[in-house]
């Protein structure tokens, strides 16, 4: 019996990640082993420190689930000259904007497994195979049916009225657009109920967790065992980054989330979202001035228009599907 090759994957690996990037290499890793292959992890940050074991000992294929950014540009560079690895990238957050002059229109990747066709990809991996797939999450992440948590926001209020509930997942900065949800508060005002659930882990930035308070907006920062719990708490789902903002993956992890549990989304056409849920229902693109208009055109349509689970196209498995096809065109 022939044994399958090793891969070796440059990656993060957590048993419980919450981190979209994370999420996404579980993912590929697990099914790798699933599919009966061994996988030498090598974690991003001691990249440079493997290098020579990468160049020594290279497996038939190396894939890269971080960024790419500068450092997997390089590292690539190097595999592809002194090794006969074959190197694919899973372009989970394209950051290329500091790569050098020097590093462009250079043989690097064999092939790019990416949410959309990027210039700026095809710059730094000349020669290789643009593979267009949507990197999603697994369905089964989001298991939980239980609306248990804010029950003090779902109780009526003195007019009988059961207000909705608005929910973020995300961190406490600034440059995620937060200042968008103050002005939907002020906008609405006690017609909706707007919930921040950020990580406990990572404090808030300067005033803003005042400021949020302030407006009148919950922050949920305790620690959740079953993520889903949080999107079947609320009726809504407001994603308010600007589009031109960097530091989170293209594909947000949390706005795919809301999808897969059927909650209405409005959100700014950030990443490769606009591509990826392209005529999925129940979900509204907005951005500037506009958000907050937004968020009240679907309150008042009483929040019918809902997404009908997760469409196939962004199920994470299938990137694994497209890997292995890829290692045997050999």
């Amino acid at each position: 019996m022939t044994q399958s090759p090793p891969i070796t994957v440059v990656a993060e690996y957590y048993e419980t990640p919450a981190e979209g990037i994370n999420v996404v290499s579980k993912t590929l890793i697990d099914d790798l082993r699933a599919a009966g292959r061994k996988v030498r992890l090598v974690p991003p940050s001691h990249l440079l420190l493997h290098l020579p074991r990468l160049l020594m000992s290279p497996t038939a294929t190396t894939v890269f689930t971080h960024g790419p950014g500068p450092r997997t540009v390089l590292a690539s560079l190097i595999l592809r000259i002194f090794s006969s690895t074959r190197i694919v990238w899973l372009a989970t957050r394209p950051d290329l904007a500091r790569c050098p002059r020097w590093l462009m229109g250079r043989r690097t990747a064999h092939a790019v497994i990416c949410n959309r066709l990027r210039a700026d990809l095809e710059t730094v991996a000349c020669d290789a195979a643009m593979i267009e797939q949507p990197i999603g999450i697994p369905p089964e992440r989001l298991k939980s049916k239980g609306a248990t948590r804010w029950p003090e926001l779902r109780a009526p209020d003195l007019a009988g009225r059961k207000v909705p509930i608005a929910v973020h997942v995300g961190h406490l900065r600034r440059t995620r657009g937060l200042d968008r949800l103050i002005e939907a508060k002020a906008k609405l005002g006690d017609r909706i109920e707007i919930v921040v659930v950020a990580s406990p882990y990572f404090e808030p930035e300067d005033s803003l967790l005042n400021d949020l308070q302030a407006a009148g907006i919950w922050i949920d920062r305790g620690f959740v065992a079953s993520i889903a719990e949080v999107y079947h708490s609320a009726d809504l789902y407001l994603f308010p980054p600007p589009p031109q903002s960097q530091g989170a993956i293209e594909l947000p992890l949390s706005v795919l989330e809301a999808v897969s549990c059927g909650l209405p989304v409005v959100t700014t056409p950030f990443g490769a979202l606009p591509e990826a849920l392209a005529g999925v229902a129940g979900v509204h693109f907005a951005e500037g001035d506009a958000f907050a208009q937004s968020v009240e055109d679907v309150i008042c349509s009483g929040l019918t228009d809902r997404p009908q689970g997760l469409p196939d196209r962004l199920n994470a498995h299938h990137i694994t599907a497209r890997l292995l096809a890829f290692e045997q065109t050999r």
